[in-house]
């Protein structure tokens, strides 16, 4: 007969022995679990039942702490079965030579009716090595006020060292999980990139032929009705076409621009800066040191000081009313920095962090996946400076 490990027995006297209890007296000990017949009896089953699926390790000791109790927690703590730990001393079964004094000590305590809470103490197991439990410790009595026995509850802990290599393993993991999905990303982009330029951009190129040749057709035929009519509809898919194929350009352009890849970083900065300049009227300056312009930066990191670069100049344009931008490309001993200064109105602490800035959130973290940072300060009235940072390590092309 299967028997609860939590029912708590009638207490053995104080003198009992502390080793030596008979198998009889530990099965006694441990009664069956009976159909509940009133409102005492259904307690007492869900009580006992809370115990047994607890996690944490629940002991109930007699006042010679010989083990009466001992739920599913202490058998994953310990090691140590029930019918294995029960009938038992736990000082001598689970504590190692060194703690017996201060868990006797504390445990003398807790019968003297001294609630006892988050007292450390290492817990020997079966196969010898040590865990340590925080132990909440309080007496329980009888219904003439007498010392039954100690309910114990021990909770694992964590050493802070542990915490602290747990999270430093969770934080490379997760940095490589996305850092794995921004390069799928980047990859995707490209992808679709290019496939709006050969294929899309190559069909509606060979549609605007077609529509050229046989406009040069009808006009050689010269049809004696409706000839002019469909010289005007010819005409009107040619510019639908062209429409369509300068925003397929501009929408490969933006997903991932064809010269990033076939030229590198560095001319694409260089265009980014051109294209600004026509289309707003504010000067855009670029400056790289000699170094850089000789040095292949990866295609990642490219990918990241990219679209940077793209998105500070856009809030330029939209936000800032400056008259002159510059951009430079550097490093020092460590970093590789794209700093973007402009001669604005200044962005504002409040504007940089509120929530709603998804843009400069975006930014910092294409920066943090490479190890890097990003940040930007504004002065009123005289402009904003952002800069992104990326370690060398990462820039250089393996």
């Amino acid at each position: 007969m299967k028997h609860l490990r939590t029912h708590l027995a009638p207490t053995p006297s104080s003198h009992a022995p502390s080793r030596g209890v008979s198998r009889h007296s530990r099965t006694k000990a441990i009664e069956p679990l009976k159909p509940a017949t009133h409102s005492g009896e259904a307690s007492d089953h869900y009580y006992r039942a809370l115990l047994e699926t607890s996690s944490t390790a629940i002991l109930l000791l007699s006042p010679a702490f010989i083990i009466l109790g001992w739920n599913r927690g202490a058998e994953t703590a310990s090691g140590w079965i029930a019918e294995e730990a029960l009938g038992r001393n736990f000082v001598d079964l689970c504590l190692p030579t060194n703690a017996h004094d201060s868990f006797l000590s504390i445990l003398a305590q807790a019968i003297e009716g001294k609630e006892v809470k988050g007292f450390k103490s290492p817990l020997r197991t079966r196969l010898g090595s040590q865990v340590i439990l925080s132990w909440n410790i309080t007496r329980v009595l009888g219904t003439g006020a007498d010392v039954m026995g100690l309910m114990t509850i021990g909770t694992a802990v964590v050493p802070d060292t542990q915490v602290e290599e747990d999270l430093r393993l969770a934080h490379t993991r997760f940095h490589s999980a996305a850092r794995r999905a921004q390069r799928a990303v980047e990859e995707e982009r490209c992808r679709i990139a290019r496939e709006l330029r050969d294929e899309f951009g190559l069909a509606l190129t060979g549609l605007k032929f077609d529509l050229a040749r046989l406009g040069t057709a009808l006009t050689r035929s010269r049809p004696r009705t409706g000839g002019e009519d469909l010289l005007g509809t010819i005409q009107s898919m040619s510019g639908s076409v062209d429409t369509l194929l300068a925003s397929i350009r501009a929408t490969a352009s933006a997903l991932r621009p064809a010269m990033l890849d076939d030229l590198g970083l560095l001319p694409a900065l260089e265009c980014l800066a051109t294209t600004f300049e026509h289309r707003t009227g504010v000067r855009c300056v670029i400056d790289v040191v000699p170094e850089l312009s000789s040095i292949a930066l990866s295609s990642e990191v490219s990918a990241a000081f990219f679209p940077i670069a793209q998105e500070l100049l856009t809030n330029v344009m939209r936000h800032a009313a400056a008259s002159q931008v510059r951009m430079r490309l550097y490093h020092d001993c460590a970093m590789v920095r794209l700093e973007v200064t402009d001669n604005g109105k200044g962005i504002t602490h409040e504007r940089a962090t509120t929530p709603q800035a998804f843009g400069f959130r975006g930014m910092q973290e294409r920066a943090s996946l490479l190890g890097g940072y990003f940040h930007i300060v504004g002065t009123s009235g005289i402009g904003t400076t952002a800069i992104a940072s990326i370690p060398v390590a990462e820039c250089l092309t393996s």
